[in-house]
């Protein structure tokens, strides 16, 4: 360990002065720093003497290169080379947040600061990959998370792990709540464990886990450590569609999610490395799961919906079963998921489409999108307005519209 007030050279000419040592780490000894060009603090970490000095700065000087805060400003990587008497290491720029555990157990946390977290982590990480780089040890103490009001500035950091192309392995694996079924059964057999953007991906499931659903994957099926062993190499164990997934594990209820997500955790922690999804897949049902928020209104339980829901899946109060009626008194009840509405429906108009409109129920919201040629039409007080063609509207109980010339007003029974 350093002393206080050492004056450690960098590579590019800038010195740093060590104000602190963190506690030490399993790869070296982390350091609270002074830089001298800025005066801004920063974190120095040396390596310890039993990793090769030569490999461990070839690998630094390739992240080095990235130049990864350009890339991504959540991504937090070493930015200037140390070498010399003290070892081998690097200086990064220090974050100023709390771990993402804390965070997650703020009081006040909606599924709005969630899932934009994790839209964060999710684009973050799919910019890490497109360089074909593995960050290696994506784990809940590797993200810290700025916390500035309602907003949740995350950054994730320790890139000491990382895999990319044209560069040795890294020479430690990542933290054992994370890491992958076949770095699992490679610890376990005593072969190389290195690794790679699938074993990425299936630890980025778990955090994703942790952040949207407030629970780690293997929670309440963890009880001994061969049944935590278990929870995380045979899949996702809390997939809605088990009979045996754990009951009172806590956390978020997984029915409270969208098919979307339950089909990423599905994908993204499956033992086959081939079946798990991109960070970019991530990001684009996360996005979307933001525009897909609802609160019930008997219980106020906030969940997504889709159209596979039928019910609050907090209290189990039935969503509205919506109708459409004409102006002579028949009914055409939207009992599906989507119902198609044309000329058969609406007493055979010349005006009306075989399939004029398309009628989706949502979770509790109906939805209507336009296909007629003549145009499907709402009263909005002052007289007739055409819908956009091809575009889902939302509608509301008393609705008025026109398809063609037949005109059907919205309601529930």
């Amino acid at each position: 360990m350093l002393a206080a007030r050492t004056v450690i050279k960098c590579a590019s000419g800038e010195s740093v002065t060590i104000e602190k040592a963190f506690t030490p780490g399993g790869q070296g000894c982390a350091y609270l720093v002074q830089r001298s060009r800025t005066g801004t603090p920063g974190v120095l970490k040396l390596f310890h003497d039993r990793f090769d000095r030569a490999e461990t700065q070839r690998r630094l000087e390739y992240l080095i290169a990235q130049r990864l805060d350009r890339l991504c400003p959540v991504l937090i990587g070493p930015r200037d080379l140390v070498v010399g008497p003290s070892g081998v290491g690097y200086v990064a720029e220090l974050f100023p947040g709390e771990p993402l555990e804390e965070v997650l157990s703020h009081p006040g946390l909606t599924i709005f600061h969630t899932l934009t977290l994790a839209v964060a982590l999710a684009h973050a990480v799919d910019a890490l990959h497109s360089r074909g780089i593995a960050h290696g040890d994506l784990h809940g103490s590797n993200v810290l998370v700025a916390v500035a009001g309602d907003t949740l500035q995350p950054g994730i950091i320790d890139f000491d792990n990382f895999a990319g192309p044209g560069v040795s392995p890294p020479p430690m694996v990542g933290q054992i709540l994370y890491i992958a079924p076949e770095l699992r059964a490679a610890l376990r057999d005593g072969h190389p464990a290195i690794p790679d953007l699938r074993s990425d991906r299936f630890a980025f499931g778990v955090l994703m886990h942790e952040v949207v659903l407030l629970l780690h994957p293997a929670g309440g099926a963890d009880a001994t450590p061969e049944m935590f062993e278990q929870a995380m190499m045979g899949g996702w164990v809390h997939d809605p569609a088990r009979a045996n997934r754990p009951k009172s594990a806590g956390g978020v209820p997984r029915e409270a999610i969208n098919a979307d997500l339950q089909r990423l955790f599905r994908l993204s922690l499956s033992p086959d490395p081939d079946e798990r999804p991109s960070t970019s897949a991530w990001k684009s049902a996360l996005l979307a799961a933001l525009k897909a928020v609802h609160i019930c209104d008997n219980c106020s339980m906030p969940f997504l919906v889709d159209p596979s829901k039928t019910a609050c899946p907090a209290c189990g109060g039935s969503f509205p079963d919506w109708v459409l009626r004409l102006r002579d008194g028949r009914a055409i009840p939207i009992d599906e998921a989507s119902v198609r509405v044309g000329r058969a429906h609406l007493g055979g108009s010349p005006k009306v489409s075989g399939t004029h409109a398309v009628f989706r129920k949502i979770g509790p919201d109906l939805l209507v999108e336009s296909f007629g040629r003549n145009g499907t039409w709402r009263m909005n007080g002052h007289g007739w307005v055409r819908l956009p063609d091809r575009t889902p509207i939302l509608l509301s109980p008393g609705d008025r519209l026109r398809l063609g010339d037949v005109e059907v007003s919205v309601g529930t029974s």
